[in-house]
């Protein structure tokens, strides 16, 4: 187990010295100037001299291998570096703006998670019937609605035509925890029923593939109930292939909170990134990417550990 443990986590290490390179490069070909389109908002863009020295203050006039070496020591000692918009340090922003992804994070685990889980279990344990039939429709719809046209929708009818919910903004939960609530239903909701759906089929798949092996059959022959069969013998060893799809569709999620942030106008963690896109704003751009991919690496290597538990036909020596 030390050992697996021992090469995944090398291997992730790998991957991020990888991608790290990948997001330096990536940032650096965006088009244009990033201290001439920070310098736009607050001087004057013919004075070289002040130009040039903004250059030599973010470290943009040190070679290219110079930079990223900084910028890599500097991340991982908590030295993010300095918007060039803002002037603010980036790791402030990042912590300031944390709490709203994370509650539009907590609010896509509710709808996806405790939606789709059970639905996936009602369809398996009723297959071939009417409400297996309604509720894999269901299902199929909520995957393939865009998250762009379901916002649109939700807005239109919510906001505008009922008004029960803001159409965007974000009100703390400190502040006023009902205005919060109603602020984040709509977000949280959009970024969630895709996934629902989406593990609502790999639930019911996986749970009836089980359901035909021949220990599930040994288990019924004893007498147990049909729900006792499928929660002592068949949960776990079904939850392997909605595992693997968990750890795949969170890379899904932090990308598409981008757009969510963005769409009901949230001040998250996605937002300051797009916002940093549009600025080039190479440190906040740099964080961003990051730190995302550091989310996913660790969900994935959370996913592989979590295979030994939930089969032990597969468990880890």
């Amino acid at each position: 187990m030390k050992r697996y443990l021992a090469k995944r986590l090398l291997y992730a290490l790998l991957i991020l010295f990888l991608v790290s390179i990948l997001i330096f490069s990536i940032a650096r070909l965006l088009p244009g100037d990033p201290i001439q389109a920070a310098a736009m908002m607050n001087m004057d863009l013919a004075n070289e001299e002040i130009i040039n020295d903004l250059r030599a203050q973010f470290g943009l006039d040190r070679p290219v291998h110079v930079q990223y070496a900084v910028w890599v020591k500097d991340f991982f000692t908590g030295e993010w570096g300095t918007s060039f918009g803002s002037g603010e340090p980036v790791f402030e922003m990042f912590f300031r703006r944390l709490p709203v992804t994370l509650e539009l994070f907590a609010g896509y685990v509710f709808w996806s998670f405790f939606i789709g889980f059970p639905l996936g279990v009602i369809s398996a344990f009723k297959r071939n019937t009417v409400l297996d039939a309604a509720i894999t429709s269901t299902a199929i719809i909520g995957i393939s609605v865009p998250v762009i046209w379901e916002a649109i929708v939700l807005i239109y009818l919510f906001s505008v035509y009922f008004q029960i919910f803001p159409p965007s903004g974000y009100v703390p939960f400190s502040e006023n925890p009902m205005e919060n609530i109603l602020c984040m239903i709509m977000p949280t909701f959009v970024l969630g029923t895709h996934t629902a759906g989406m593990y609502m089929r790999y639930v019911r798949s996986s749970l009836l593939e089980v359901l035909g092996q021949d220990y599930i059959r040994t288990a019924r022959a004893k007498g147990l109930k049909e729900m006792a069969v499928i929660m002592r013998h068949a949960a776990k060893p079904a939850m392997i292939p909605v595992v693997t799809v968990i750890g795949i569709d969170w890379g899904y999620v932090i990308s598409g909170s981008f757009l969510v942030e963005y769409m009901f106008a949230l001040p998250g963690f996605g937002r300051m990134g797009i916002d940093a896109i549009a600025a080039r704003d190479y440190p906040v751009i740099q964080a961003t990417l990051l730190i995302v991919a550091l989310f996913i690496l660790m969900v994935n290597l959370a996913v592989d550990l979590l295979y030994g538990y939930l089969d032990p036909r597969v468990r880890i020596k």
